[in-house]
């Protein structure tokens, strides 16, 4: 077969001679396959390369986020711990306020009691996010726990201000709350109050907060004056030589309320002091903390 030869002419821009070259059109093809390849080749290497340069930008990226989260998650580890040791403290505070007011026997979901409220365990293998939850979970029962126990604590308050723990006047107990002899007729009786035998004119104080139901006079008991200190507890005085309250007044535990006389069925100055509660007589002297 007869081979085909291209002739290649390169003319010069001087006078020099022209220069041809004989070349056959297998070669032709080789050499052009040989270009198209090394093209391709090339095409596919430089695509590789910028594929991984674009990676590897990446991965740079991501192990710097990596690290920036792994330093976030530790200090949101150790913040977490600082939050569950003061949680354990002031769930230990609540406990004992809870003791105090009172509240030892309630429950809440979830904290198996009051004692519970401490006791809850702390997972060392606890996730940042479900450790904030935990404390947000056990932050809520703390409230919730306070506002109860806060509830509590003023109730008792209000109580205590309203018990008639304080004497209402200064003197000598002449006659005891129970079984007496009337100093009258020598006959048995039952006293129903206390006697505090005390010079006339002496201040006479409320012993509890309270607001003034009765001002007015009573055989036997002579001039009176009646609080009532709410709780179904009342206290009422009896034989004053005056009263400096009025009907509907609000007293407070201190406050000037008569004073000292002999009026009414009485064989001197004192004051007669009783305390009810329900309706029923009571022994003062179970309630006042300052004297006797």
């Amino acid at each position: 077969m007869t081979r085909k030869f291209h002739t290649i002419i390169f003319v010069p821009h001087a006078r020099a001679k022209f220069r041809q070259f004989h070349v056959s059109s297998r070669l032709l093809i080789t050499l052009g396959a040989v270009f198209l390849l090394t093209i391709l080749i090339g095409g596919t290497f430089t695509t590789l390369w910028v594929h991984s340069f674009r990676k590897n930008r990446e991965m740079s990226v991501l192990a710097e986020e990596n690290k920036s989260l792994r330093g976030r998650t530790t200090l949101l580890t150790g913040k977490l711990e600082t939050i569950e040791k003061q949680l354990a403290e002031f769930e230990e505070r609540t406990r004992r306020l809870a003791i105090v007011a009172g509240l030892a026997g309630v429950h809440d979901a979830g904290t198996g009691g009051v004692g519970g409220l401490g006791a809850l365990p702390v997972d060392p293998a606890i996730s940042p996010v479900d450790g904030v939850g935990e404390a947000v979970r056990r932050g809520a029962i703390l409230s919730s726990r306070l506002v109860l126990i806060e509830k509590r604590l003023s109730t008792q308050a209000d109580q205590l201000s309203l018990t008639p723990t304080l004497a209402p006047t200064v003197g000598v107990l002449t006659a005891a709350f129970g079984n007496r002899i009337d100093p009258f007729n020598g006959r048995p009786e039952f006293h129903t109050g206390i006697d505090i035998s005390t010079p006339s004119g002496n201040r006479v104080v409320a012993p509890a907060n309270g607001t003034v139901v009765r001002v007015g006079w009573e055989n036997g008991y002579g001039r009176f004056v009646e609080i009532s200190h709410g709780y179904g507890v009342a206290t009422s005085y009896g034989h004053l030589a005056t009263a400096r309250v009025i009907e509907g007044q609000r007293v407070k535990r201190g406050d000037v309320i008569a004073l000292v006389g002999s009026t009414g069925r009485s064989t001197g100055p004192h004051l007669h002091y009783e305390v009810h509660a329900a309706g029923k007589a009571i022994n003062p002297l179970d309630f006042i903390l300052n004297a006797f």
